[in-house]
């Protein structure tokens, strides 16, 4: 791969450009679907190419190809560099690209490899986990449970002399039950996934992911519609990770600045929250679904301290915007395969433990609602507005955790919101997701802990 990276960087840059970079990529991909006991997908897919980018004076240029012969890659070299060429005087603003040098081989090291479980290994799984949720309730009228898998290795190599091969692996199982009475019908979702081998799919947590998911869709149907009005809000950490990723982490995403498309933008080294609020994107954790130890561009991770004690001190950066900002790169650039351009994207995003016990928030707050996960939601990092429809929620009276809720949702300003946080947990809990961005879609994970914000607006019904 090294041998076939070059060739195409040196044709890039004999062709005209300052700046070239080329990823190659090696991934394979499992997924096994049973909707109601019955297999809806069982498919393996295997994907190899390279992406190559070319760079000069502000315009940039992308091809991919699945050619990987010498004469292939040497080709697709030219014709990115001539389309960059092309563009060059068409830029509105000219930069140049600069970032530091990095040569590494990380391996990833797991108990149990994909390969070293077999099809049918892996269809029982899923079946165990569909027929917990049937088997749960006779309420339980409909199941359907996902397993999936990603294996892949990529290399990174840039003009400037970046040399990185990466690999990585992540399994996920997801639980969707639907719970029916009446008319009343109530869905739920529950999933696992982080960074490694089969052994995640054998504990506990995952062997009864099924079981978890139907008893929260049957505690559904017996809760109540909530009432629309302005609540104490307390926060679980799958919410407030939700609230702390689309509402904030997005706006913090440093390719805003260069668009002008973030509340945010006036706002490094600024304050944001109160003095005890800091929120982090951190790929370095070991064994988390959004983890890396480079980019995409092949630039060395680091924990990002999106907000430290109240203000905003760092942002989310491929090469190009720190390079445009003059700012410190931090290795935030990350595509959703070769066939797909490197963009600041978050990874494990999440607001910092704080020292009060959840028992404590809920006894000190008189009248509120707690409320947990979400259904779906909204953000435009433009203006800083977001929406969200929790999974459920408990109402609080006097200090104690009350009926269960459904149909709640939590909207408003992220600036205003964060400015009204009065108490932050000191448990921390992550969940999996993947975050949506330019049509791309990397893993993540999000979370933190429970946190409440003072005389917030919710809507019910």
């Amino acid at each position: 791969m090294e041998d076939l990276a070059q060739t195409a960087i040196d044709a890039a840059l004999k062709t005209g450009v300052s700046f070239a970079d080329v990823r190659i990529e090696n991934s394979t991909t499992t997924i096994i679907e049973l909707n109601d006991g019955i297999t809806r997908q069982s498919m393996a897919s295997r994907m190899k190419g390279a992406g190559i980018r070319a760079f000069i004076d502000g315009a940039w240029a992308f091809a991919q190809t699945t050619n990987l012969a010498r004469d292939g890659m040497r080709t697709t070299g030219e014709s990115v560099a001539k389309l960059a060429l092309a563009t060059q005087e068409k830029v509105a603003e000219r930069f140049t690209i600069d970032g530091p040098v990095f040569e590494d081989k990380v391996r990833l090291k797991v108990k149990k490899p994909f390969d070293s479980v077999s099809i049918d290994e892996k269809m029982e799984f899923v079946q165990i986990i569909d027929e917990q949720s049937r088997d749960f309730d006779k309420r339980i009228v409909g199941t359907r449970t996902i397993y999936g898998e990603l294996t892949s290795e990529i290399y990174i190599a840039n003009s400037l002399g970046t040399r990185v091969t990466l690999q990585n692996a992540i399994p996920r199982i997801i639980s969707i039950p639907t719970a029916k009475e009446g008319s009343n019908r109530q869905r739920i979702q529950q999933s696992i996934s982080v960074r490694s081998g089969f052994e995640e799919m054998e504990t506990e947590e995952a062997q009864n992911i099924g079981t978890k998911a139907a008893k929260l869709a049957i505690d559904l149907l017996s809760s109540k519609s909530a009432e629309g009005g302005v609540y104490d809000v307390v926060l679980d950490p799958a919410l407030n990770g939700v609230v702390t990723h689309e509402a904030f982490g997005h706006a913090a995403e440093a390719d805003n600045w260069l668009s002008h498309s973030t509340v945010l933008e006036d706002k490094v080294n600024e304050e944001v929250g109160p003095e005890y609020l800091s929120i982090s994107d951190d790929p370095t954790l070991t064994g988390m679904r959004g983890s890396t130890e480079y980019d995409w561009e092949g630039t060395k991770t680091k924990k990002r301290h999106l907000v430290k004690d109240g203000v905003l001190t760092d942002l989310l950066h491929s090469l190009e915007t720190s390079s445009r900002l003059e700012m410190e790169p931090n290795g935030a650039a990350r595509a959703q395969s070769f066939m797909h351009v490197p963009i600041p994207r978050m990874s494990n995003t999440f607001m910092e433990p704080g020292d009060w016990d959840v028992n404590e928030l809920i006894e000190d707050t008189k009248q509120g609602i707690l409320l947990c996960n979400m259904n779906y939601g909204y953000t435009q990092p433009v203006k800083g507005q977001f929406m969200f429809q929790a999974s459920y929620g408990y109402l609080i009276e006097n200090g104690e955790k009350g009926i269960m809720v459904r149909d709640v949702s939590l909207a408003g300003n992220i600036l205003e919101i964060l400015a009204k946080v009065d108490g932050i947990g000191k448990e921390f809990e992550l969940e999996a997701g993947s975050c949506g961005k330019d049509g791309q879609y990397v893993p993540t994970m999000t979370g933190g802990p429970h946190a409440r914000f003072r005389q917030v607006p919710v809507g019910g019904m």
